[in-house]
């Protein structure tokens, strides 16, 4: 068939549509103002979801998610959804411990260039001088043998290092915008 025979969605579909619409846009009203900005907002939504900050009646605020909703589907929803949902991933904190971890399993920076690599594709906008320096200050606070056998003052230099490290991992995944 095509585009022009196919019948136009029943008024159920349409009202469970707008209904999704509707969590999505309570949702975001729910998101920080430094978390909304990240997201590939037109306008007119931008503006109903900082006019939602101030709604504190709670039918209030669920007819404006109504409004919000609507300007969500007038929007480019797809990707705005897609947005969101790489926002709120649950797995973010995982993959970052994952990326520690497997740098420091590298016997070399040069070793390790290949995790850099993958950190600046996910993160396009990362400064690659600034992770390839954390990178090399990791592997330098890594003691020479076993992490038990080492003493008080490497384990808290390689402890030290690795919170550097995630903490610009987390800079790299909280200011990257999301479209």
């Amino acid at each position: 068939m095509t585009e022009y025979n196919d019948p136009p969605p029943s008024k159920t579909r349409r009202k469970l549509e707008m209904q999704e619409l509707q969590d999505v846009g309570l949702e975001l009203m729910a998101l920080k103002a430094a978390q909304q900005a990240r997201l590939p907002l037109n306008d007119p939504l931008r503006a109903a979801l900082e006019e939602a900050r101030r709604i504190q009646n709670p039918d209030a605020r669920r007819r404006h998610a109504l409004y919000v909703g609507r300007l969500i589907y007038d929007s480019d929803y797809e990707t705005l959804l897609a947005a969101l949902e790489s926002l709120t991933d649950p797995l973010r904190q995982q993959r970052l411990q994952q990326w520690t971890e497997q740098i420091l399993a590298c016997p070399t920076a040069r070793d390790a260039e290949p995790i850099v690599q993958r950190i600046l594709e996910y993160y396009p906008e990362g400064d690659r001088q600034a992770l390839r320096n954390q990178v090399r200050n990791l592997l330098k606070a890594r003691p020479e043998g076993e992490l038990h056998e080492a003493d008080l003052e490497q384990r808290a230099r390689l402890k030290r290092e690795r919170k550097r490290f995630l903490g610009l991992l987390n800079d790299l995944d909280k200011n990257s915008p999301l479209y």
